[in-house]
């Protein structure tokens, strides 16, 4: 996101630098031609000076969809503008109350434990901020994400990081045709074998005071199983 927000910024600069230059260029006084000394009529009459030349019609200005430096920077106002995709988010913010289930394995009896999640809009409704709070095996757990639309990719992104951990997991996915469910893929460091892991999310909204957040990982043997559970009640 960074180097994007510089790109633009850059884009940006060069296009006012551009449009200055240009200007100056313009008001610039055209330099007069030196006078050239008179000819002698001609013989016969004819005069040797040439006819003045006719005034050379002014190229048209350039349309402005022909206008690179103007289609650049509306490729980057149209990718900046929330639509319809980020409004289906709005059901997932607010102040919830949480209950977690838990499981190491798909046999495994589920570990339950409580507490709450708070939600905003940050960046003038472009992106929702989560924060969580509860317990996990006795230990305080507090983690916070990032949701949002990515409108040039055409895909939902999440990121995700807490105090159980030191990585930032990153996740893209897509609405069903209701705009209750999300579905997100991605991948996480797994701190047993070190290596990268694939697991999948799913966001479903129940109604206006539920959704339930569920999380999907692999098993030893590579098999998916619901490594999580938590149901939000609005507060």
């Amino acid at each position: 996101m960074r180097s994007r927000w510089l790109s633009a910024l850059t884009l940006a600069f060069a296009w006012s630098a551009s449009a200055f230059a240009q200007t100056k260029e313009e008001k610039k006084p055209a330099e007069k031609p030196a006078a050239q000394p008179a000819k002698p009529d001609h013989p016969t009459g004819k005069s040797d000076h040439p006819k003045a030349p006719t005034a050379a019609a002014k190229p048209a200005a350039q349309p402005a969809d022909q206008d690179p430096h103007a289609a650049i920077m509306e490729a980057y106002v149209k990718a900046a503008q929330p639509g319809p995709e980020h409004a289906k988010l709005k059901s997932l913010e607010g102040s919830w109350t949480t209950v977690t289930k838990s499981w190491h394995d798909a046999a495994s009896a589920p570990e339950e434990s409580k507490g709450t999640r708070e939600a905003k809009w940050i960046m003038d409704g472009r992106f929702l901020e989560e924060h969580y709070t509860g317990e996990f095996q006795g230990m305080k757990f507090q983690g916070m994400g990032i949701a949002g639309y990515d409108n040039v990719q055409k895909k939902y992104v999440t990121a995700w990081l807490d105090n159980f951990g030191t990585g930032i997991m990153v996740f893209t996915g897509a609405a069903d045709g209701s705009g209750k469910t999300f579905t997100y893929t991605g991948e996480y460091a797994d701190p047993i074998t070190g290596k990268m892991t694939k697991m999948r999310t799913v966001n479903r909204v129940i109604d206006d005071k539920t959704f339930v957040f569920e999380m999907y990982g692999p098993d030893e043997t590579g098999k998916e199983f619901k490594m999580m559970e938590i149901v939000h009640t609005k507060k």
